[in-house]
């Protein structure tokens, strides 16, 4: 029940605090804010990233993002992910309604012995201002991670995660 009220606030919090910030926008530099959550060893944990990614060419994103991941009987971990992103967009005339994917590699910096190499790819929605999608993350850690309760963590991890309004650009 704890997993669903968790999943329910993220949710929320994220679609009323972005929902302000969202626009169409064929800048070079946009900025996002996306929820996830996963689990290892039944212990579920949500994550929350603030993004800033550089469209250097229409297709290729350098995409970086502050992020913490939370939850009850986890260690809070925080840090930074970069990756490179291929995108393939399709959208409407007037950019109102359209699709984006996305997929590629990216690091890892965290704290608590959380830093790794992932894997990324996603699939976002765009219906006049808002932006809805999802995806997963595939995540390779450098050492042995352990819960609150000394218990040896998974070195791989499978993460889905949220995007809602998409943000803005500069």
């Amino acid at each position: 029940m704890k997993k669903y009220f968790a999943l329910l606030l993220c949710t929320l919090s994220l679609l009323t605090s972005t929902l302000s910030f969202a626009q169409s926008t064929n800048s070079n530099l946009t900025y996002d804010l996306t929820g996830g959550f996963g689990t290892y060893n039944g212990n579920s944990y949500t994550e929350i990233d603030l993004g800033l990614n550089w469209y250097f060419i229409d297709w290729l994103n350098w995409r970086n993002s502050l992020f913490t991941q939370f939850g009850s009987t986890i260690n809070t971990v925080f840090g930074l992910d970069t990756a490179l992103l291929a995108n393939a967009v399709l959208y409407n005339s007037s950019g109102s309604f359209g699709i984006e994917g996305y997929i590629g590699p990216g690091l890892r910096f965290a704290n608590e012995d959380s830093s790794g190499v992932f894997g990324k790819a996603g699939l976002t929605f765009a219906i006049g201002r808002l932006r809805i999608g999802g995806g997963a993350q595939v995540t390779h850690y450098y050492e042995t991670r352990r819960d609150r309760d000394g218990f040896r963590l998974p070195d791989d991890e499978v993460q889905y995660f949220l995007v809602l309004s998409g943000g803005g650009g500069f």
